[in-house]
């Protein structure tokens, strides 16, 4: 969790830096966070803001988008550090406070649902789907392993495969759908290498796909 933390740390800094507002949520703002779990963001900010923001801690190895709802950025660090970046068109604040830790939810607020886009590293379905193998790993690692299954098989149906990955034999089936899915389309190198060592962590054993 240490890597979340540093991220943290570096939102409440930029906030304050440059006067944008922040937000906290999901689980780092209630508590129960764990060693996998994504950092909910909020951020009210010009698109030139935003990038800067989005960069200024690292090179990302994966941005994408969510399509249901729209206006989530999905960011993820070399670190591991996954981000839902929820960006906000207005909002109604007048306070002197940047970095807030409480739900934008109680505010009035509208999303942007245009600027994902414009921030994707690609916008093709098989690159958004990619994401779908993180957060498969950082589910079962979190203990939901019925969770990482599911969404594991979700790519399996994408690529029209027929064998599914299942609880038992998961790192195997899962390894070998890497390979499946690379061949096909390829990972960014970045983004492979994440994978990797999160496959690693499976059972400390080495993660060979290649």
């Amino acid at each position: 969790m240490n890597s979340q933390l540093k991220y943290i740390e570096y939102v409440a800094e930029f906030a304050k830096s440059n006067k944008i507002h922040i937000w906290l949520g999901g689980s780092f703002l209630n508590g129960n966070a764990t060693s996998f779990s994504d950092v909910d963001i909020s951020v009210f900010c010009c698109r030139g803001k935003l990038n800067d923001f989005i960069y200024g801690y690292g090179e990302p190895v994966y941005i994408s988008y969510t399509s249901n709802p729209l206006g989530i950025l999905i960011v993820i660090y070399a670190d591991g550090v996954a981000v839902d970046l929820e960006i906000v068109e207005k909002v109604d604040v007048e306070d002197g406070v940047y970095f807030h830790r409480e739900d934008i939810k109680k505010l009035r607020y509208i999303r942007e649902e245009k600027l994902c886009r414009k921030f994707a590293i690609n916008n093709d379905i098989s690159y958004q789907i990619s994401r779908l193998f993180h957060r498969s790993l950082i589910k079962f690692l979190a203990g939901k392993k019925n969770i990482g299954v599911v969404i594991a098989n979700e790519i399996v149906t994408f690529m029209e495969l027929t064998d599914l990955v299942n609880e038992n034999d998961y790192k195997a089936k899962f390894i070998e759908l890497m390979k499946i899915y690379d061949e096909r389309y390829g990972f960014q190198n970045g983004y492979y290498k994440l994978l990797c060592e999160l496959i690693e962590k499976l059972d400390k054993t080495e993660c060979v796909l290649m």
